[in-house]
């Protein structure tokens, strides 16, 4: 016999009562992991929840309903997952990669593109959820390039499956709450108080483009310095997992880094990378030549 999770009560003026059986939330898990390819790991009972407020929003009588549109409508899928993925974030959420990226990374970025008279850097954040990590981004390469900035042409490209995440990123909005950690020169330089929120600046905005993509579906964007790809491997099965990696390989330039969220490792996969290991981080490269002996991850 099945379980099943409640939303509402039933009577007079009250919410519908949805009950949703645990078959019918396997049946769900596995059909979004066909569709969208994302891996719906949470809690069977935060699950239920989550697919019954769903169920009321969208007022549908079944998940069997909700299945047959599934099967249908990739924007209903797409709405499915606004409500269910978790978007936790904040701005430099992980210091330490951070902290490498602005003292290790841009500085061996600057100083070759520089000798093959080059200035410019492309940089992909995947999984952007509300637009911290893209900000936190263009913050770090804005301090650590800010004597030269001017002549150098700095695109950060910053995508996620969510619309209403990436609509609330491109406002680059956010309470006094999201930014209190950060240092008070860094608000200053950077953003404009409205009342009790702060606004990203022009010189901090214009560096960022947001766009909607899954990252299961293949896309190519063109090749990158660096690739921001941070608490997103978790949310995909394993054989996505590999396909990910195969594709952020293909993405970056020969030379290129990409960073990892704190413990995620890649698949192995049949794409090489190089491992290195900087204080407790470990970020990972694209070797510069395709010949170029590196232990396979």
């Amino acid at each position: 016999m099945n379980a099943g999770f409640n939303l509402g009560r039933t009577g007079k003026g009250q919410k519908t009562l949805h009950l949703v059986l645990e078959h019918e939330l396997s049946e769900l898990r596995l059909l979004m992991e066909r569709q969208a390819g994302v891996l719906l790991n949470c809690p069977q009972e935060v699950f239920g929840a989550k697919v019954s407020a769903y169920l009321q929003s969208r007022r549908l009588s079944s998940v069997a309903d909700l299945i047959g549109r599934l099967q249908t409508s990739d924007a209903e899928c797409e709405r499915l997952l606004e409500q269910i993925l978790d978007g936790e974030t904040g701005f430099f959420r992980h210091p330490v990669a951070f902290e490498v990226f602005e003292k290790e990374i841009l500085p061996e970025l600057r100083v070759r593109k520089a000798g093959e008279g080059t200035q410019s850097l492309r940089i992909l954040s995947a999984g952007c959820s509300t637009g911290e990590e893209a900000y936190s981004i263009g913050l770090a390469v804005c301090e650590a390039m800010k004597e030269a900035a001017g002549s150098w042409t700095i695109h950060i490209l910053a995508s996620d499956v969510r619309q209403d995440a990436l609509t609330f990123a491109e406002r680059g909005l956010y309470p006094h709450a999201a930014l209190a950690a950060l240092p008070r020169p860094l608000v200053q330089n950077y953003f404009a108080k409205l009342d009790q929120h702060f606004l990203a600046k022009p010189r901090l905005r214009n560096l960022i483009t947001f766009t909607q993509m899954n990252l299961v579906r293949p896309a190519y964007l063109g090749r990158f310095d660096c690739i921001f790809c941070m608490d997103v491997l978790p949310h995909f099965s394993s054989a996505q997992r590999v396909a990910l990696a195969q594709r952020l390989h293909l993405y970056l330039e020969p030379g290129g880094y990409l960073l990892l969220g704190d413990g995620e490792k890649l698949p192995a996969a049949d794409v090489t990378f190089q491992s290195e290991s900087h204080q407790s981080f470990t970020l990972y490269r694209k070797p510069f030549a395709a010949a170029a002996r590196a232990a396979k991850f």
